[in-house]
């Protein structure tokens, strides 16, 4: 797969609302940028060990690019690099968590807490009043 720059990539901010569907709150990036794995797994702990069975979490990003880099002090030439990590690339104003049935001072903590832990600037919104 060949590298894709962000900057081509995604010019601009998501246009229609980009809002939930699952969720009553969600986690919504404001930059574009790219996540790892880990990254994700990280907050997906936080999420998981304060809501336990009571709660319902939605993850709205996946890992599909495949990141590849040479060892260094190594020549020009002898081909593209060997698998180095993955990652997904993320545009500005896409949903990346979803949370619901929890108390709203509890969920603004908990994505407070896992907005910490990404890379990307991120804004939490509740949805329906």
């Amino acid at each position: 797969m060949h590298k894709q720059r962000l900057k081509k990539l995604y010019q601009n901010p998501i246009n229609k609302s980009g809002e939930s569907i699952f969720g009553a709150y969600i986690l919504k990036s404001l930059e574009k940028g790219q996540i790892k794995p880990n990254q994700i797994e990280s907050v997906r702990k936080i999420l998981s060990k304060e809501i336990k069975k009571f709660g319902k979490i939605w993850i709205r990003i996946f890992s599909t690019m495949i990141r590849t880099s040479k060892p260094a002090e190594v020549r020009m030439g002898k081909g593209k690099g060997s698998l180095d990590y993955w990652a997904c690339l993320i545009r500005s104003g896409q949903v990346l968590f979803e949370i619901s049935n929890i108390n709203i001072t509890l969920a603004f903590y908990l994505l407070k807490k896992a907005s910490n832990k990404l890379p990307v600037l991120t804004k939490i919104r509740k949805l329906g009043s």
